[in-house]
């Protein structure tokens, strides 16, 4: 100690014998040295008081402090510690607890040949998609038992019936915050209901950004599509990313190949632990390239029991075995949900195991894909429809994309791209019972 104060009380630095030596640089007057001496025995006795050690408190760091130079960070600066070493710094895991993120639930709700899905974060929800006009009731209903009386975001991915059909129950059911649509409008009923309600409800719909992002509690998504206006609408899906600590969950709609190597090319990273497959495990998504780039651990495929597409599709089902990841499926397990603490998943069922691809029934029905093959239909290459029949089978031309029939010379037709064109013999409830709707300008 006293060596300490010698070097404190010498500031001579030309005194170059002085720092060889080690000594004080002062003339002798031995009475301030007594002086000195006594001082520095009262201020030792004073920390005395306070350590109960006097040489331990002149060589050993105080336990706050060692403790502190143990694990750099913990103890902030000005936590009240005194010149002796006294104070507490934060309990590690306490200070971890503060942090802890709020829960995060993802219902993929069983709506048979549909999509919806409900996510909620600290008392705040979104909403994607409500399934077709038949599921708005139960869909209602099950976000009232889960305590629901405000919807923060809707979500409608793009305009066909099994996706919006029961939004209009929903938006009449629930004030929202912010509504989500593309600008592709439809002349459906479908579409014309959802639009009545938004007028009497005062709803703005709100375009898609990609980039764009949005707090949901401790939560976050983020717009990741689509990039342009596709003729199907399928290809016009809104996509999102979200984010929940580490975990991630993305959701593309009904976003065919197309549109997912669009989304390749963005500024968000696509990986994923969860993929809600595309297109209700269509073939016609979920892509190997998209694959490869999302990396998901787990895959959920919103389809319904033996619907008439046969999703999901045995190209879609080996390529997801191939990767190793699980899937889930609601047309097996009915409604799944999975619970996110940022950075581990619990899921309400085990994953199937069954590996089943559906079989296509020959007719469409709500839900159905662009582009998907179609059974083997006669030798003139027009296909017999399926269903109660009433009234004239007629010759008509289906657009497998936008699901609405027409008559062979309407203008429309000459637009149809080739792949979504499907020529039919069939009566016109016959198509309406499959899910196709009559075109606004022919009226078929």
């Amino acid at each position: 100690m006293e060596g300490r104060n010698r070097n404190k009380m010498c500031n001579k630095r030309d005194c170059q014998e002085h720092a060889r030596e080690g000594h004080i640089h002062r003339k002798k007057e031995p009475w301030k040295d007594a002086v000195l001496f006594l001082g520095l025995l009262l201020l030792l006795a004073g920390c005395a008081g306070k350590t109960g050690d006097v040489p331990g408190a002149d060589t050993q760091a105080p336990p706050a402090m060692a403790r502190g130079a143990e694990q750099p960070g913990l103890v902030p600066e000005g936590n009240g510690q005194d010149m002796c070493g006294e104070g507490q710094g934060e309990d590690p895991e306490d200070a971890g607890m503060d942090s802890a993120l709020q829960e995060l639930e993802i219902h993929f709700l069983d709506v048979g040949q549909g999509d919806c899905t409900l996510v909620t974060c600290g008392g705040e929800s979104l909403l994607i998609d409500a399934g077709d006009n038949e599921q708005g009731i139960k869909v209602q209903n099950y976000l009232q038992k889960q305590g629901i009386d405000f919807l923060d975001y809707v979500l409608c991915t793009h305009p066909d019936a099994d996706h919006i059909g029961g939004i209009d129950v929903v938006l009449y059911k629930f004030d929202c915050g912010t509504l989500f649509m593309t600008g592709e409008e439809r002349d459906t009923k479908t579409y014309r209901d959802v639009a009545e309600v938004m007028k009497e409800k005062g709803c703005q719909k709100t375009l898609p950004v990609v980039g764009d992002q949005y707090t949901l509690g401790d939560a976050t998504f983020t717009m990741v599509g689509p990039y342009r206006e596709d003729e199907t609408g399928n290809n016009n899906s809104i996509a999102i990313l979200l984010a929940h600590g580490e975990n991630t969950f993305l959701f593309t709609g009904d976003a065919e190949e197309e549109e997912e190597l669009d989304m390749l090319f963005g500024d968000t990273p696509l990986s994923a632990d969860v993929y809600k497959a595309g297109h209700h495990g269509s073939s016609t998504s979920s892509c190997q390239e998209f694959l490869d780039a999302v990396q998901p651990a787990y895959v959920v495929i919103s389809c319904g029991v033996d619907n008439s597409y046969g999703h999901p599709h045995a190209e879609s089902m080996n390529r997801f075995r191939a990767m190793g990841v699980q899937i889930f499926r609601t047309d097996e397990q009915g409604t799944v949900m999975v619970t996110s603490n940022g950075k581990e998943l619990t899921w309400n069922c085990s994953p199937s195991d069954t590996w089943q691809a559906g079989e296509p029934t020959g007719g469409t029905g709500a839900g159905g894909s662009s582009g998907e093959s179609q059974e083997a239909g006669p030798a003139d290459g027009t296909q017999e429809m399926e269903g109660d029949s009433q009234g004239e089978a007629m010759l008509y031309i289906c657009n497998v994309g936008s699901r609405k029939f027409h008559y062979p010379d309407c203008s429309s037709v000459e637009q149809m791209s080739e792949k979504n064109k499907l020529t039919v013999t069939a009566t016109r409830e016959e198509l309406i019972g499959q899910g196709y709707e009559p075109c606004g300008s022919c009226k078929p």
